[in-house]
């Protein structure tokens, strides 16, 4: 893609800047609406056409989306746009260490960079959302899933519960692994077994498996590692804490909340992703 970012730099705004920028905040409007909030809020004697003519340049950059008879911003501009910008910041500030086996995939893979746990799980849902959207019946009809603990159950419960309900309503089977046993974790499982996940808790002493995530969604590959003491922290969280009546909400908030960069990896790939639905189901026989 072409990268073209529209925001309001510095002191002297134009139209477009200013259109973005209130769409960031309230959306969807409408170009007479838009045309007030610019006027009254920023005291810029701006024309109705004026800002009809930055709309429809944003329009035509696919900044924009309509909704109804109003605007708002396109989220694929914007998720296409921090990719671009995720990648322009490792190769400027961070060594370049790019694996052979992720070269030799083939498909479409896709790096984006969070600043903490929560952060991390909200975007993973999210892109979960937008693969809904765009199912098609292909197989593998599966979501598989692996990882040390399932700490977003205690903090995204209903949103957890949305997402399985869905996956059951267009035939998904889903499976999780989790390499962790305590009591905590057998609450967790007893909950997502109730919303039709088949789970299976299997310790696992390797030390990689600790801060690594990796989800399956038919064709769509979600791979996360979390740095190892922020994994650490979770893994004492949940020994510590024995119960989904008293564990410490405020704590667990804490540890997932704290800032760390970390990396989420999208590929699109049936066939490793039946590679990996074959090595964790292999685990939970």
């Amino acid at each position: 893609m072409t990268l073209q970012i529209v925001l309001p730099f510095g002191k002297k705004k134009g139209v477009k800047d200013l259109v973005f920028s209130i769409l960031t905040k309230e959306y969807p409007l409408r170009l007479i609406e838009l045309t007030n909030y610019i006027r009254k809020r920023y005291g810029k004697s701006v024309t109705f056409q004026a800002v009809r003519k930055a709309v429809l340049e944003l329009l035509e950059e696919k900044v924009l989306i309509t909704e109804g008879t109003g605007y708002k911003i396109n989220k694929e501009w914007v998720k296409e746009t921090k990719a671009v910008v995720d990648r322009i910041y490792s190769d400027i500030y961070e060594e370049q260490n790019v694996s052979p086996k992720i070269e030799s995939i083939e498909g479409e893979i896709t790096v984006f960079t969070v600043h903490s746990l929560n952060e991390m799980m909200r975007f993973w849902q999210s892109l979960i959302a937008d693969w809904f959207k765009q199912y098609k019946e292909t197989p593998p009809k599966l979501n598989v899933y692996q990882a040390a603990h399932s700490w977003e159950a205690l903090i995204h419960l209903e949103k957890e519960r949305e997402v399985m309900s869905k996956l059951k309503e267009k035939g998904i089977k889903s499976y999780a692994l989790y390499t962790s046993n305590t009591p905590l974790d057998k609450s967790i499982k007893r909950f997502y077994e109730s919303i039709g996940l088949k789970v299976v808790l299997k310790p696992s002493v390797k030390h990689f498996d600790r801060g690594y995530y990796v989800g399956t969604y038919s064709d769509m590959i979600l791979q996360v590692r979390c740095p190892p003491e922020l994994a650490k922290r979770l893994d004492n969280f949940f020994k510590k804490n024995k119960s989904l009546e008293d564990f410490d909400l405020q704590e667990l908030s804490a540890i997932t909340s704290k800032k760390e960069l970390i990396k989420i990896t999208v590929i699109k790939n049936a066939e490793m992703a039946k590679q990996i639905n074959k090595s964790i189901l292999s685990e939970m026989d």
